[in-house]
């Protein structure tokens, strides 16, 4: 009975066997992305201002006041404070490190100008803390469009190597795609292209 049930598994294990032992050639193929912004959520920290009087910190505008007069140079500038959302959770992760009363708000905005006219405003006891860029996602059809780009690439270059090696490739054994519908951009980049990765094996002959 064991040797029966050993033939058996042996039996539906050759197919893979004789499958994996074929000469193969794996090659990334690319193909290049455009990645465009979306939206700008910009996050300023609103803090009371102190100075030092002899060896001591002392108040000289509190957290209120520093609040009422950049919610002024806002209104002056178009912009509606009332947009601003308070992030709590922020404040709370700084805590430790705040000496001072502090509170937090963010925008999101598209309006690229929106965003510049909030960092050049210039108020006592405010400050950007963060710029965060979010980009557009790639629908199922644009990846897919880049994905064949890249599967075309990826067969001239394994063509191009088999041909050195005086081979020639067969048909596609393996897709490896790992790319989502997800952007980003680069830290302090200047470039938008990005490279839309896939990884290809194929039957070398």
């Amino acid at each position: 009975m064991k040797k029966i049930i050993y033939l058996l598994v042996l039996l539906f294990a050759l197919p893979s066997i004789a499958q994996e032992s074929k000469n193969t050639i794996e090659v990334i193929g690319e193909a290049e992305k455009v990645i465009s912004d979306d939206s700008y959520t910009i996050l300023i920290a609103l803090q009371q201002v102190m100075v030092y009087e002899g060896q001591v910190e002392t108040e000289a505008t509190s957290l209120a006041v520093v609040e009422k007069n950049y919610i002024k140079k806002l209104e002056e500038a178009g912009v509606d404070f009332n947009r601003f959302k308070r992030n709590t959770y922020y404040e709370f992760a700084m805590s430790y490190s705040q000496s001072r009363e502090s509170a937090y708000y963010y925008l999101k905005t598209s309006d690229k100008d929106e965003v510049r006219k909030i960092m050049q405003l210039k108020s006592s006891g405010m400050s950007i803390a963060n710029i965060d860029i979010e980009t557009t996602k790639l629908t199922d059809q644009e990846l897919v469009d880049l994905s064949i780009k890249a599967i075309a690439n990826a067969k001239e270059k394994a063509e191009a190597i088999a041909k050195k090696m005086n081979k020639t490739i067969g048909e596609i054994v393996k897709i490896s795609d790992q790319n989502s519908s997800f952007q980003y951009i680069q830290s302090y980049g200047t470039s938008t292209k990005q490279t839309h990765g896939v990884t290809v094996s194929f039957e070398l002959k």
